[in-house]
């Protein structure tokens, strides 16, 4: 997770969004039905992009700007890699997660799920997708 510059509209000058790696939305993921993915989410963002100070009355505890909750894919897995909002890392950690992909081929996608700034950080450009698929092929 960082930050980068991207021109969102070709009349438009390039604009901060936070990124999983070097575009928003960020990379696909793309795994099999039954086959888990290791994935580490190191926090390379900064303080803050937007004009607010994050609180113990927008996140529950005191944070810093700039946290960021590992991303989770809405599928099925572990609860220990399923979003909680209240695990969250400051810049410069990183954590690293299993995702067994245990549920039917899906387009899914990934997000943060920090508590009180999930929306933000969505809106921020930290989202993408996960193309779940299957062995066989569908006629």
């Amino acid at each position: 997770m960082r930050p980068i510059e991207s021109q969102v509209h070709r009349d438009m000058k390039p604009t901060r969004l936070w990124a999983y790696g070097s575009s928003s939305p960020g990379p696909t993921f793309e795994a099999r039905s039954g086959q888990g993915i290791l994935v580490e989410w190191a926090n390379e963002l900064p303080r803050s992009i937007f004009c607010l100070s994050i609180t113990a009355s927008t996140a529950r505890k005191p944070t810093t700007r700039g946290q960021n909750r590992r991303p989770s894919p809405r599928s099925q897995g572990s609860p220990d890699s399923d979003g909680y909002p209240d695990n969250w890392y400051v810049p410069g950690k990183s954590a690293l997660y299993h995702y067994p992909n245990h549920q039917d081929a899906a387009m899914l996608w990934y997000h943060d799920h920090a508590l009180g700034i999930n929306r933000l950080n969505v809106f921020a450009g930290l989202l993408a997708p996960i193309s779940c698929g299957t062995t066989s092929r569908i006629p």
